[in-house]
């Protein structure tokens, strides 16, 4: 049942909700969603995890809620859409996709362009159809994804025995991830391939997923967000009724942090693409020196 003093805002974006693997986190999803009434709500893919089918399925009471919660959206008029990823590739059937329309629950395609309040265009897809480890054998992608696996099960059993939970940038994932010039030119590459695309069909921005790196930033005048994942960042994008974004880390809001903003540039030194954006982006008639509006202009003008 979703609450009744939910902040009200134009968009919600949220990707790798991964439910049914063995390391979600559906309570901060569930959390997400009630603290937000969003006019739309788009899922950038891998809301289900189906390659966990094959090898160990972990589904909770909190993923059917999750479920649950995001169909009472739909049927008290938030229009809802699912973008396919590569770990729930199997809703890519035209025959599936076609289903789920005449269902009402939601829409499904691989990509939707999403008009921002302020006029802006964004391409918002997940983004594996850009990523050169998909196209290797599926020995390498089955691989990477057990490595994934072991190195979530490493961090989950250091805070059990050490009563530090690991999380975030902290976690033992990230730790590895920053060591890793390969994974460093892997992300970049993906970054430049991505916007690249959106660039040349005529976006303002693209709003994506995929790399499990949440970032808001401008590359080269393209606004550039990753929308990051719910197994090590639960992080979400929000868009206000004045057409502003918000990177916004579910972890920080539940510790009561002010305003659980994300600078975009903090600790983002390690991102040689780009401009990045120096400024966080404020709740519409929140106290700032510039409206969030303003600031948006200002950016697209840049």
């Amino acid at each position: 049942m979703l609450r009744t003093d939910r902040t009200p805002i134009r968009t919600l974006f949220l990707s790798h909700l991964h439910l049914g693997f063995r390391h979600p986190r559906p309570e901060q999803i569930l959390d997400c969603l009630q603290r937000y009434r969003p006019e739309q709500l788009y899922v950038l893919g891998d809301f289900i995890d189906g390659w966990c089918l094959g090898r160990g399925w972990h589904w909770s009471e909190a993923c059917s809620r999750v479920v649950t919660s995001i169909a009472d959206l739909a049927a008290s008029g938030t229009r809802v859409r699912l973008v396919a990823g590569n770990h729930d590739d199997f809703l890519r059937s035209p025959l599936l996709q076609m289903l789920m329309q005449r269902s009402g629950f939601c829409e499904l395609a691989d990509e939707f362009l999403h008009h921002a309040a302020d006029g802006r265009r964004f391409l918002v897809l997940h983004g594996d159809q850009f990523d050169p480890w998909e196209k290797t054998t599926r020995l390498t992608s089955g691989s990477i994804g057990l490595l994934y696996d072991l190195l979530l099960r490493a961090n989950s059993t250091w805070g059990k025995l050490t009563q530090c939970v690991l999380q975030g940038e902290n976690s033992l994932v990230c730790r590895v991830k920053r060591r890793l010039r390969a994974l460093g030119s892997h992300l970049s590459h993906f970054r430049t391939q991505v916007s690249r695309h959106a660039r040349c069909r005529g976006f303002h921005g693209v709003i994506c997923g995929h790399i499990h790196q949440p970032e808001l930033l401008q590359l080269e005048g393209l606004v550039w967000c990753n929308t990051g994942d719910w197994i090590e960042n639960c992080t979400a994008v929000v868009e206000y009724h004045c057409g502003s974004l918000e990177l916004v880390r579910m972890d920080e809001l539940r510790q009561g942090e002010p305003g659980g903003q994300v600078n975009a540039s903090k600790n983002r030194s390690d991102l040689p693409l780009g401009r990045q954006i120096e400024v966080n982006l404020p709740v519409c008639g929140g106290k700032s020196t510039q409206n969030s509006c303003e600031i948006v202009q200002e950016l697209c003008a840049n």
